[in-house]
């Protein structure tokens, strides 16, 4: 039998649980919002290179290595060779198994906005496709640029997170970039928008999205979207190791995908 005595008792732990609940609610009891990601004060220290066709890059000094800040388009290997160009023959571009690029959408006025798509054939071929002293970057090589980035600025690499490795990377250029003047802009190169996924390009590395070329030899519609780069290793016969960086997350991916898909290329030595 509940007695009065009881009822109170009960009444007055009800009354006092509510106030606690409205104390916390009020005081911001839980977990602490992420702070908003703000650009890194880095010294970068840049540089340049020529190709044999003479086609002159930015480089960028990122921990011991050096990178080219700028996306390849030699037409022609080290050794002088031409590299095979195929434009419109999807079909040749499917079959090729000895190395070949392209322009995105096959215009060469686009040389200078993306640079080339290879397949991957071109990235192995003996000839050389990156100048004297350089070399397609192997997936080691892409691995110590991001575990040194990440080690010497305490970056993660996580998708969610808006101030990760993928978007310190990028290129500041995006549709509504919040980074100021010669950021926010809608003409390509650049990002598609996201509220809160933009390129902050702390170490210049400057990397964009691109028109990369699919395995049926078609080119993807909007080149806003996602950045692919070729690593010069395998992965079995058919697909090889390549990295790449979409508009809409902060991390930068490590993947496999068919040889004959059409990728950027960035030396490295």
């Amino acid at each position: 039998m509940i007695t009065k005595t009881g009822i109170k008792v009960f009444s007055l732990f009800l009354i006092l649980g509510i106030l606690i609940s409205l104390v916390s609610c009020e005081t911001g009891n839980g977990p602490e919002p992420e702070p908003e990601p703000v650009p890194l004060n880095v010294e970068i220290i840049r540089g340049s290179m020529e190709d044999i066709d003479g086609n002159v890059y930015e480089t960028v000094i990122i921990g011991g290595q050096e990178w080219m800040a700028e996306n390849l388009k030699t037409s022609r290997y080290r050794n002088e060779s031409a590299i095979e160009y195929i434009g419109g023959d999807n079909d040749a571009w499917i079959t090729n198994t000895t190395g070949a690029y392209s322009w995105y959408h096959n215009l060469e006025s686009n040389k200078d906005v993306y640079g080339a798509v290879y397949n991957w054939y071109a990235v192995s071929n003996p000839a050389g496709l990156c100048p004297d002293g350089w070399r397609v970057p192997s997936n080691l090589d892409w691995t110590e640029l991001e575990e040194y980035l990440m080690a010497a600025y305490n970056l993660s690499n996580s998708r969610g997170n808006p101030g990760a490795l993928g978007n310190r990377l990028k290129s500041c250029r995006q549709v509504r970039s919040p980074m100021g003047v010669g950021c926010a802009t809608s003409v390509f190169p650049r990002w598609h928008n996201h509220d809160d996924h933009y390129g902050f390009d702390d170490f210049g590395f400057a990397a964009l999205p691109i028109g990369s070329r699919r395995s049926d030899g078609s080119y993807i519609a909007n080149p806003g979207f996602f950045g692919n780069w070729w690593s010069r290793d395998a992965d079995g016969e058919v697909n090889a190791f390549n990295r790449y960086l979409t508009y809409d997350n902060g991390q930068i991916f490590s993947g496999s995908t068919q040889k004959i898909n059409g990728y950027a290329v960035r030396c490295v030595r």
